[in-house]
């Protein structure tokens, strides 16, 4: 099984990061890959990069069985693209994760889509992914018209 963990360029996420190191001590047989972002962390338990160009970025994804990460909407587009599930954790501002509520916003409108899986608590996170493995990825849109949005999303972006 190879999962790839994503946290985004802008802020740490060290509460997943520690999380997914934690579950891959656990799970040896697993290839774990994680972006982590600028932070004092270093993992122990999985590979590791601050950060990753967009063509290791897609490579990572392309190749992994499942993607866990924040409620990015980069990211969900990737795994859109490659049809692969999502595990997702909200930030926190609270914890100081992040600076508004916005990843809870997004997090409840995806609830419920197939090939998502939103969790709240990293206790979570073990049957989160067991249940994502060889499931299809995420569909947020109408099948029909998800390489439009993807387009569009892609050149607003790239603005």
């Amino acid at each position: 099984m190879k999962v790839f963990v994503t946290v985004g360029s802008m802020l740490p996420f060290d509460r997943l990061v520690c999380a997914m190191d934690a579950w891959a001590k656990e799970h040896p047989e697993a290839q774990v890959h994680a972006q982590i972002g600028e932070t004092s962390l270093r993992p122990a338990n999985m590979e590791y990069y601050t950060m990753i160009n967009p063509s290791d970025y897609r490579n990572h994804i392309a190749a992994c069985d499942v993607v866990i990460s924040h409620v990015g909407i980069g990211t969900i587009v990737a795994a859109m693209e490659y049809n692969k599930p999502l595990v997702m954790v909200p930030r926190q501002p609270e914890l100081h994760e992040v600076t508004n509520n916005h990843q809870f916003a997004t997090a409840k409108w995806l609830e419920d889509r197939p090939g998502i899986h939103i969790i709240y608590s990293d206790r979570e996170l073990a049957e989160a992914i067991s249940k994502s493995i060889g499931s299809d990825g995420g569909s947020i849109i109408e099948t029909g018209t998800r390489g439009k949005l993807i387009d569009a999303l892609r050149q607003f972006i790239s603005n």
